[in-house]
């Protein structure tokens, strides 16, 4: 139990972070909320009343002793449309809690970044690797990442890269679609060759342990967070299949490109994370199978 750790989290009502606050009660620590309006603190947790990038006073609450900043935009679809929206949360945003985290003085901060810094995926993703992502969501993150060095002279700061998060309760992302498709009957397309783009679905629960892992133990760098399971859009569909018990609907489109492999190397986290915690694609979709998705 860890109640005498009071964690700070900052996009607490989106989908993963609901689920890290969910898991650090359950695991005993303090929790306190970033939010625009008290009332929608989840039960059990301190409410911190702010809007991230809007330049007003934030000061954190005493006793603070970790940050966990999850706090990202919605609007990233459009661009230039959500450019201004994106900067200011994703780097306007992550600026203010690092200042605020150093003026309280907390020991140790956990920066959520995510996998679109590798974008367009062609070199190894690998936490080394130069990287320059051409999309306005990777750059952002990117930009968070950079702002945030000089701040690990301060404290322990851990940037982690996530990859493909899924589970209970998500939706509009790629596996709940896939889902959706397989149990309407709806087609999945592929292209003329293969089984689509390969990537590294993530469920949720396991993420945040391997989060608060990091904040337990004061990890600092940069790590890739994902599950050590590569799957294909095609092989997610026929475990999705199994799971519904329906055989999905496989149509191939000559069109299509050549699809990217968005599958991180995770020696860095190895070396600190038991990957066997994981668990399987396979297991985790039996999760969201059930009427719940």
């Amino acid at each position: 139990m860890h109640d005498r750790l009071h964690l700070l989290i900052t996009g607490a009502s989106g989908f993963v972070g609901q689920s890290l606050v969910r898991l650090a009660l359950g695991e005993g620590y303090r929790v306190t909320v970033v939010v625009r309006d008290a009332a929608q603190a989840p039960e059990g947790c301190g409410a911190l009343v702010h809007s991230l990038g809007s330049g007003a006073r934030l000061d954190l609450p005493e006793g603070v002793d970790a940050v966990a900043h999850l706090a990202q935009s919605r609007a990233y679809r459009a661009f230039p449309q959500d450019a201004a929206e994106m900067f200011r949360v994703n780097v306007g945003g992550a600026q203010e809690m690092l200042l605020a985290a150093a003026q309280a003085r907390v020991s140790r901060f956990c920066l959520v970044s995510s996998g679109t810094v590798y974008e367009p995926f062609l070199a190894p993703l690998r936490e080394d690797e130069a990287v320059a992502p051409p999309g306005n969501l990777g750059a952002t993150k990117l930009a968070a990442e950079v702002l945030a060095r000089p701040f690990g002279t301060l404290f322990a700061l851990s940037t982690l890269r996530l990859f493909a998060p899924y589970g209970p309760g998500q939706a509009g992302r790629l596996v709940p679609d896939l889902i959706n498709r397989v149990r309407r009957g709806e087609a999945v397309s592929l292209p003329a060759e293969g089984g689509g783009m390969r990537f590294a679905p993530s469920h949720v629960e396991d993420v945040c342990q391997a989060m608060l892992t990091s904040i337990e133990q004061s990890w600092t760098g940069i790590y890739n967070l994902a599950a050590p399971e590569a799957v294909s859009i095609e092989d997610a569909a026929h475990a999705i299949g199994r799971a519904l018990d329906k055989v999905p609907v496989i149509v191939r489109n000559p069109a299509q490109g050549t699809p990217p492999a968005v599958v991180p190397e995770l020696g860095k986290l190895a070396a600190r994370f038991d990957l066997s915690r994981f668990r399987s694609f396979e297991d985790g979709i039996a999760s969201m199978v059930d009427g719940r998705n």
